[in-house]
Order: C-alpha cells, then sequence, then structure tokens
C-alpha cells in the first residue's frame, strides 16, 4: 500500500508545477501587452510631431466650429490625416474639438461618404478626459472593439500660451500582434504542459521507489540504534487497531530509560548514545520475538505483540523488570515499562491502549523512585 505522505507530497508538486507554468504563462501574456503598448506610443509620438508640423493652431480651432467653414477645414485636415492611413499600424487618426455646446466634434464624421463615427464608452471617456486635463491619455490596455483589438492614444494640442486647441486622436490596430502574441503564448503553453507532464512522470516514478522495501525500511529505521522508529509505529499501530477489532490480542509495552540525563552529563552524549543503543538491544532480547521493538522518543521505546497470551506478556514483563545487565560501564540496565492489552468495552482504539500502557509505566517509573529513595535512606541509616 503506498504511503500516503508521499502521495501528498506528489500532489503538492503537481499543483506547484502547474500555477508555476500558470504563473509563467501570465508574465508572458503581460509581458508581450506591454512590450506592444510601448511600442505604439513610440509611434504616436512620430505621428503626434508629423500632424503639428503639417496644421497650424488656426485649424485646429475651425474644427470646433459647427459652420460650413469649420466643416470644410475639418474635410482638409482629414485629407491630410488620411496619409497616415494604416502606417505603423494607424487603423484610426482624426483631430477631436469640443463645440459650442460641449459636444465632440471630429474631423473624422464630417464626410458624409465616411460613415459617422465618435469614440464611444471607453475610448470617450478617456478622449474627455484628454480635453478636461489638457493631458495625453494613454489607454491603460488593448481595448476590444466591434472592430477588434484597438490601442488608444489622445494627445492635446495647446497653442504658445498654453490654450486649448484640440486633440489628437490615435487608435492603432493591434490585431496582428495579438494573433502573434497568441500564437507564441499558445506554444509556450504547449511547452510548459509538456515540461509539466515530463516533470510529472520523473517525480512519480522517483516517489514511486519509496514504497520499495529499501526505501521504506529507510524512512522507518532509527539512525541511532537501527530499531524502527515512531513513524514505522504510528504505522503499524493503525494496522494492529484492525486486528483488535477483529478480536485478536493486541498488547503496547511502553519502556522509558533511567538515568540518561546523568549519563550524557558526567560521561558525555558519545557514551549516552551507546546507553540507549546497547539498552535497546537488551529490551530487544527479552521480548523473545514476541513483537517489534520502536523508538518512539529519545529516551522512550515501545513494543507492539499481536496474539500473545497474557502470561507470555507477564513473562516479558518480568524478565525486563529482572534485568540487570551491564550497559555501559558502570551502568546497569534500567527502564520503567508499562504495558497494557486492548481490552473491548474500555477501549475504543489503540490510542486508548497506548495511555494505559503509558501511565503504566510512569507509575513503574514513580515505584522504582521510591524504591531507591528508600534503599537510600536504609545505607545512610536514616
Amino acid at each position: 500500500m503506498k504511503n500516503s505522505l508521499i502521495k501528498k507530497m506528489y500532489v503538492i508538486l503537481i499543483i506547484t508545477t502547474m500555477l508555476a507554468a500558470g504563473g509563467v504563462y501570465a508574465i508572458v501574456y503581460f509581458t508581450s501587452q506591454s512590450s506592444v503598448m510601448e511600442d505604439v506610443r513610440a509611434r504616436a509620438i512620430s505621428v503626434k510631431d508629423y500632424i503639428l508640423g503639417s496644421l497650424d493652431g488656426n485649424d485646429f480651432v475651425d474644427v470646433g466650429r459647427d459652420t460650413d467653414a469649420g466643416r470644410q477645414t475639418s474635410m482638409h485636415v482629414q485629407t491630410i490625416l488620411d496619409t497616415l492611413s494604416g502606417v505603423g499600424g494607424l487603423k484610426r487618426l482624426y483631430i477631436a474639438a469640443l463645440g459650442d455646446n460641449g459636444e465632440i466634434i471630429t474631423t473624422i464624421n464630417v464626410d458624409q461618404d465616411r460613415g459617422s463615427y465618435r469614440p464611444s464608452g471607453r475610448l470617450e471617456a478617456d478622449l474627455r478626459q484628454s480635453i478636461n486635463t489638457g493631458m495625453a491619455v494613454f489607454g491603460d490596455r488593448i481595448y476590444q472593439t466591434d472592430e477588434g483589438g484597438v490601442f488608444t492614444i489622445f494627445w492635446p494640442v495647446m497653442d504658445q500660451h498654453h490654450n486649448f486647441l484640440g486633440v489628437v486622436c490615435m487608435e492603432f490596430d493591434v490585431n496582428h500582434i495579438l494573433v502573434s502574441n497568441a500564437r507564441s503564448l499558445t506554444y509556450g503553453l504547449i511547452m510548459a504542459g509538456g515540461l509539466l507532464l515530463i516533470i510529472s512522470v520523473i517525480s512519480y516514478l522517483s516517489m514511486n521507489r519509496a514504497t520499495e522495501p529499501y526505501f521504506k525500511k529507510l524512512a522507518y529505521s532509527d539512525f541511532l540504534t537501527g530499531y524502527e522508529n515512531r513513524m514505522a509505529f504510528e504505522h503499524r499501530l493503525r494496522e494492529v487497531g484492525n486486528a483488535a477489532d477483529r478480536g485478536e490480542r493486541v498488547t503496547l509495552i511502553i519502556c522509558d530509560v533511567n538515568n540518561l540525563k546523568t549519563i550524557n552529563d558526567t560521561q558525555g552524549h558519545k557514551v549516552g548514545d551507546a546507553y540507549i543503543r546497547n539498552t535497546a538491544d537488551i529490551i530487544f532480547d527479552n521480548l523473545g520475538g514476541a513483537g517489534k521493538l520502536y523508538r518512539i522518543g529519545g529516551d522512550e521505546f515501545a513494543a507492539i505483540i499481536v496474539g500473545k497470551r497474557e502470561n507470555d506478556i507477564e513473562k516479558i514483563m518480568s524478565a525486563l523488570k529482572d534485568e540487570s545487565r551491564i550497559v555501559v560501564p558502570g551502568q546497569p540496565f534500567s527502564c520503567a515499562c508499562g504495558a497494557a492489552t486492548f481490552t473491548p468495552g474500555v477501549d475504543k482504539t489503540m490510542r486508548d491502549v497506548f495511555k494505559r500502557s503509558d501511565d503504566a509505566m510512569y507509575e513503574e517509573k514513580k515505584r522504582q523512585k521510591e524504591a531507591t529513595a528508600k534503599a537510600l535512606q536504609t545505607v545512610l541509616g536514616m
């Protein structure tokens, strides 16, 4: 059965890779749009300079007059502007001014043969902003209209006294650029998807190896003692919970090593590590093959025993209590051990058994301390 943690790690990796690919796609998309707009702004400056060199201030003033002379001027101005039609992607180029009643008058809709046109929606709002503020207004994005994608620039013209004359209105056709960018982005997305697929397959195969016996043993082993670790203990605890539910006899033994701090403080951690390793070996010997041993904490061990009778457990506990082998020089075996067996009606899960065995271990530790204190009093004649 595959390890659930590995599965979660695999899913997280896939999601992270997808987000990264999406992020790259978004960056390329917005960068390309920004590049398009910067390029168009540069063209707009050239167009504006050309117009200012071709028209004088009176032409701008006359555009705003709703008279025959004003309309004639507008037609003349638009004829000049039409020479730039299509240059640099210009879709529409015209002059706009405010009429006496505040309406927008443009050169492009004076000639009825052209068809009536005036900017609307966001384009009209940007144009009015340029008229009202006397400042250039650049579209903050590419606008989608009925005629396709456009990028707009409204550039006000002032006389030498900074009086408003009119606005040079430029609408650039960026459809061909958008198509090219969309093609590039599509290829980029395909490449990102392919990369995602390759990374996913490699990651899955690599992580799947962690379920093989060697890697599973590596993940479940305690580096100091060589016995199984807390992760293996938790995994086994879930498994034996099912066995207990089926009526099998499951017992936990918890052992807490005594005097480790004293040994570390007086003889050093190297001896302390040897004390832990040798104690683990002695506990395992006393299990007699009844179950596996797990190091579940710094100086705490646990054994899970399935199928053994009560007298078998008592023999193990008695052997651990009577054990007196020397673990390291000057220090005999010393552990407090407690045991508990899954009991229907008392325990709901193996967690309840773990708590009872842990409580029993602490009771034994308390008893040992009291016995040591009493023995010390006897020696001192108190």
